[in-house]
């Protein structure tokens, strides 16, 4: 799925190419200061550069997530769990209200957005987000648009992400597993909603029980506190991906020669240098398909008499 893997906490690298499951807000960083000092990275010892540039409109108005008149109770809806590889998906994604997930993923979500457009009434579809192994939730969005299967966005934490979805978030807040637990998914082996996987649907009780948890959950962290330091991972990690694709462009011009120069350096290592008209010197007449044709035993001997001057049977040599 879209998040099945193990990443945790402490794999980080300076240039934000590694996920990170939590940011700098779940304690896990030393000296964080995001606004022009340096982060320290406590596992690794690892610094990212300041960010003096940033300020508080790099963040998202916070009125517009975690509204009391956001409505938790419907007649019909559909939900689903959507499960990350990392935190920096999660910002791209309240950043630009998009997202992208598996082959399979977004066929799911596809179909079911299709299936709700269908409906005579209102079927709203609500979407679950939780980083892998980070031990939360970290919000609510709704889908707004069915899958651009040709759409693929590039800023994404890895490349292999096809296909794109919009959306809208309505609340970001952190929420802890350990308050969900209780709740039961009949059409998942009966397990935790906590243990799902990524696209995992939940069914129409369960899912307006979880939807009234979210909005009710006093919590004092969410993603939008790390913004900037999101934002500042992002800009990292489009400056490399730049750099990267200017060595392969070089590298590839460099393994690019002409073909003359090719078939010189050829020739000059195999040390053999080419006769003119074959091998050896002999003459090939070019054949009507194309080939060189072959030159038989039968054909060198009629060659050889035709240009040598006949012998008489006395051993004399007949005049011309």
């Amino acid at each position: 799925g879209r998040g099945n893997g193990y990443y945790g906490f402490g794999n980080e690298s300076q240039d934000g190419t590694i996920e990170l499951n939590r940011g700098p807000r779940s304690g896990r960083f030393k000296n964080q200061k995001l606004f022009g000092h340096t982060v320290t990275i406590a596992v690794k010892g690892q610094s990212l550069p300041t960010s003096d540039s940033m300020n508080a409109t790099d963040v998202p108005d916070r009125t517009q997530f975690n509204r009391d008149d956001f409505p938790v109770q419907y007649d019909d809806a559909k939900f689903f769990v959507i499960k990350s590889y990392s935190e920096d998906d999660i910002h791209k994604s309240i950043k630009y209200n998009v997202w992208a997930s598996t082959t399979n993923g977004n066929k799911k979500l596809d179909a079911a957005y299709q299936e709700a457009q269908a409906k005579s009434s209102k079927c709203p579809i609500f979407l679950f987000f939780s980083v892998n192994t980070s031990g939360q939730f970290v919000g609510v969005a709704e889908m707004t648009g069915a899958v651009d299967f040709e759409k693929t966005l590039e800023y994404w934490q890895q490349d292999k992400w096809n296909g794109s979805l919009s959306l809208k978030w309505h609340i970001v807040k952190d929420v802890p597993n350990n308050i969900l637990k209780h709740i039961i998914l009949e059409n998942n082996e009966n397990k935790p909603v906590t243990n799902s996987r990524d696209t995992q649907e939940v069914n129409l009780d369960q899912g307006i029980q979880m939807l009234k948890i979210f909005k009710e959950h006093v919590s004092k962290t969410s993603i939008l506190d790390d913004f900037a330091f999101y934002e500042n991972r992002q800009k990292l990690m489009q400056e490399k991906r730049v750099k990267q694709q200017q060595i392969q462009k070089q590298v590839w011009d460099s393994r690019a020669p002409s073909s003359v120069t090719g078939e010189k350096q050829q020739d000059a290592a195999t040390a053999k240098p080419k006769l003119p008209n074959g091998v050896n010197g002999e003459l090939k007449v070019p054949a009507e398909n194309g080939t060189a044709p072959v030159v038989t035993y039968a054909a060198k001997v009629a060659q050889t008499a035709a240009t040598e001057k006949p012998a008489l049977a006395n051993g004399t040599v007949k005049a011309s």
